[in-house]
């Protein structure tokens, strides 16, 4: 069995790899990229490194050929990335791989207003039309996210604002999931398995902002606003439409519950729990110090 990671030197891509390589033997991985030097010291341990661009279909079978079972990593240019997602899933079926695993999203539902689910969904259908067996991941609200680019800034201005109401999301560590991705590919039985990924605890806006003032020495408030004043907000911080629409949606999204459901799949698949948030927080105190 070998098995093929695609975009490994993301940060989940290379997390992934990682924990693979815990595993099974260099030489049974194949580690694809746009940037083949990004990947240079897996190389170095004996892991297959080849280049591949979903923007050229042409390069991906021979980047593919080989391997069984492979991680394909959704990208992130809306709209685009479902082009991107079927020449990649072509690209695995002309090369003959049996297995692809998704990273998808947890919000992932037709009636789910978050701009970022279309193109999520659009993947499964073609996926599912593929004749591939396919295992979805669908991975939680990254804990980085809130940990690393909201927190930072709120807690400068001393309030984090948005539009969740204490609407509440079970954030996760993005290693978690990357554990997770590694346990599915490195074992059987997951074909035709839906499997939701997310953190131990549903916590709102308002509990991470409270525990990120404990952690950070600094007190930092909430406050949430409805969606025309945050929207305005947002166009006055010079952010694209697309981009705006996102992060509106992303509240609307979790004011209607669809991103609090907790699961035990970290534990399950890794025999280890999901980390708490907190925990990234202590990892990143400087940075919400302000040191």
């Amino acid at each position: 069995m070998r098995i093929l990671i695609a975009s490994a030197s993301g940060q989940f891509g290379r997390a992934t790899a990682r924990y693979v390589l815990d595993r099974v033997p260099a030489g049974d991985v194949i580690l694809t990229t746009r940037n083949v030097d990004a990947l240079a010291d897996l190389a170095a341990e004996g892991v297959t490194v080849r280049h591949a661009d979903y923007d050229e279909p042409g390069s991906l079978p021979a980047a593919f050929e080989g391997a069984d079972r492979m991680l394909l990593i959704s990208l992130h240019e809306l709209g685009h990335r479902v082009v991107q997602h079927r020449n990649a899933i072509e690209a695995a079926a002309a090369a003959g791989v049996r297995h692809v695993v998704y990273t998808s999203y947890v919000m992932v539902d037709p009636d789910c207003p978050s701009t970022v689910v279309p193109d999520h969904l659009r993947t499964h259908e073609l996926l599912d039309a593929s004749g591939l067996d396919v295992t979805y991941l669908r991975n939680g609200l990254y804990a980085e996210t809130p940990v690393t680019q909201i927190l930072p800034p709120a807690i400068a201005r001393g309030v984090l604002v948005d539009n969740t109401d204490h609407a509440r999301g079970a954030f996760v560590h993005r290693d978690d999931c990357a554990a997770v991705a590694a346990a599915v590919l490195t074992s059987s039985g997951h074909e035709g398995k839906t499997y939701d990924v997310t953190g131990p605890e549903a916590l709102s806006f308002a509990d991470i902002t409270a525990l990120a003032s404990k952690v950070s020495g600094r007190p930092v408030g909430y406050a949430s606003v409805d969606d025309a004043t945050l929207d305005e907000q947002l166009r006055g911080a010079g952010l694209p439409d697309d981009v705006r629409g996102m992060i509106v949606s992303f509240g609307v999204s979790l004011r209607a519950g669809h991103g609090e459901r907790v699961t035990d799949t970290v534990q399950r698949l890794t025999g280890r729990p999901a980390r708490p948030i907190i925990d990234l927080m202590e990892r990143h105190r400087d940075l919400l110090a302000g040191a």
